[in-house]
């Protein structure tokens, strides 16, 4: 079988070295080209894994061909270099935000789907096992109607000043918000994964320690079409503690932390917390899956459609806070 070839468009991004790593170790794939918008840095990982650097995006995509381009730009480029890798024909892996902007998020929509190429966005938290097995678990109707959600994503970042290298995660017009958006981001995506499309946000944006010159936490209320309502924070500013999952319905409770995922409900007229006996068989992450998806000739699990309403809510929230008000969906 023929391997695909595979082209990392940029490492600004900080995972962007660990999907290399994984390319190197997939042996479905060749890395086969490294474009950078920072030469030195694009010049260093392609003498690394013994690939030509390109300094110029378009003639690396004419001369490689690629049937697959790893896009982990500053989020501000992505729009440009998602266009010129899809009119290439490239299937396409786009890291979280999909973009800055809900409008953004349109323009790349409209390219990939004039190219007729796959695309999707890093939402790697729904290929975690405890994370499938929650949606199974309200899906099933377990918690019976879900009222409640929580979900907590937060680092030290801005505490131990992790972007002093990698600044453009602290430039507002290169990243399009700070913290709350850079891990909020991944909060949204999986609250609307479990509870369904939101209707409206209300949110308090901020920079809590002065770090760097754009927000480092945030905290939103997100009202979904179903009535229930979900509770998201995420920042730089945590220097311990859980990242938990937390789902409230009117016959259960569903809790993911350190100690895995726990279940409390009514089983067989005896109620308590039970231990899921088996999480679903996933595994790998959004990137893995575009490559499944290629050979298989399918769809993503993770769509445009799912990076755009994340989009919609990030954005929602720093409306709503740098303008004092409820903002209902969509915009």
């Amino acid at each position: 079988m023929r391997k695909l070839k595979v082209v990392m468009v940029s490492f600004a991004h900080v995972h962007a070295p660990g999907y290399a790593e994984q390319l190197a170790r997939d042996q479905r794939v060749e890395l086969a080209g490294v474009y950078d918008e920072d030469e030195a840095r694009g010049r260093g990982y392609a003498q690394r894994y013994n690939v030509p650097f390109y300094p110029d995006l378009a003639s690396m995509l004419e001369r490689v061909k690629p049937d697959v381009a790893v896009v982990c730009s500053p989020t501000k480029m992505h729009v440009e270099h998602v266009k010129l890798a899809a009119e290439h024909g490239a299937h396409l892996f786009i890291e979280k935000p999909l973009a800055r902007t809900v409008r953004e998020c349109d323009e790349i929509i409209a390219a990939v789907s004039k190219a007729g190429v796959k695309a999707t966005v890093g939402f790697n938290a729904r290929f975690d096992p405890a994370n499938a097995a929650a949606k199974a678990v309200v899906e099933r109707g377990e918690l019976g109607r879900v009222l409640t959600a929580r979900v907590r994503i937060a680092h030290s970042g801005a505490l131990d000043r992790w972007f002093d290298g990698p600044r453009w995660f602290a430039d507002a017009e290169l990243a399009g918000g700070g913290g709350f958006l850079d891990l909020g981001v991944h909060g949204a995506d999986l609250l609307r994964w479990l509870l369904g499309e939101a209707r409206g946000v209300v949110a308090r944006v901020a920079n809590l320690t002065g770090a760097y010159p754009i927000d480092d936490f945030g905290a939103a209320v997100i009202e979904f079409g179903s009535g229930a309502v979900g509770v998201l924070e995420a920042g730089w500013v945590q220097r311990a503690g859980e990242n938990p999952l937390e789902v409230y319905g009117d016959r259960g409770t569903l809790v993911r932390g350190p100690g895995g995922l726990r279940v409390y409900t009514e089983v067989k007229g005896v109620w308590g917390w039970f231990t899921p006996a088996q999480l679903p068989r996933v595994g790998g992450n959004a990137l893995s899956d575009l490559i499944d998806a290629v050979l298989a000739d399918r769809e993503p699990l993770v769509t445009l459609a799912d990076g755009r309403a994340a989009t919609e809510i990030m954005q929602a929230a720093y409306m709503s806070s740098a303008e004092g008000r409820y903002v209902r969906l969509p915009l």
